[in-house]
């Protein structure tokens, strides 16, 4: 990274990062999306999207499918919010004005300046769409130019074709497979498809995303 000022350049070094820790909160807008800390104030809408089953076949953080286990989880991810340990955000369609889904910055590892990116569920209208995409992009770039993350980490289920074809067409780069690495809620033992973005290659990253959501946002 180059740092501009006083008429000269000077390279940062990856130690010279300051990664921001805790967390703050914070709001975050672009392409038709915005994130916001989530709160029970969304619960109503999300909980219309969450009921699905499909969507939580894959996931290990939790099972949202009813009201009250959605009421639970937002409870415990405003206190991560209020504490700075992680960053859990409803995902806002501008167009509706409605959330639709949800994300968030966990597994925090201060020391090594990384985080994992992951949570991210949307309902099924709005799949398919340009929101995944420019929530990944919001998230990546608030990760990077301002946590000052040197990595963010993506994991999937190896079974989770879909997911892993939508990391890889942003751009993330398949670091390897976890073994035997999460015990599902089901018991079943499930491998991880290990996935990331890295402070290096995020300018390059970032160019080719934009592109991307300038072709698929409605009306740019």
């Amino acid at each position: 990274m180059i740092r501009k000022g006083g008429g000269s350049q000077r390279e940062i070094k990856p130690s010279e990062r300051r990664f921001q820790w805790p967390l703050e909160r914070v709001i975050l807008r672009g392409y038709s999306v915005r994130l916001v800390p989530v709160d029970y104030s969304h619960l109503d809408q999300l909980s219309r999207w969450s009921a699905e089953e499909d969507i939580w076949r894959y996931m290990t953080f939790g099972h949202l499918a009813s009201r009250d286990e959605l009421q639970a989880w937002i409870g415990s991810a405003m206190d991560a919010n209020d504490r700075g340990t992680e960053l859990n955000f409803a995902i806002i369609d501008e167009a509706s004005q409605s959330a639709v889904g949800g994300t968030s910055f966990y597994r925090i590892v201060p020391e090594h300046k990384r985080l994992e990116l992951g949570k991210t569920w949307l309902g099924a209208p709005y799949r398919r769409t340009h929101l995944n995409t420019a929530t990944k992009y919001l998230m990546l770039n608030h990760a990077f130019e301002t946590i000052q993350a040197n990595r963010v980490e993506l994991n999937t289920d190896p079974r989770n074709v879909r997911s892993q074809r939508a990391i890889e067409r942003l751009g993330g780069v398949r670091d390897g497979l976890l073994r035997c690495h999460v015990i599902m809620q089901d018991g079943f033992v499930r491998d991880t498809v290990n996935y990331s973005f890295t402070m290096k290659d995020w300018p390059a990253k970032k160019i080719s995303i934009q592109k991307l959501l300038d072709e698929r946002t409605p009306g740019r």
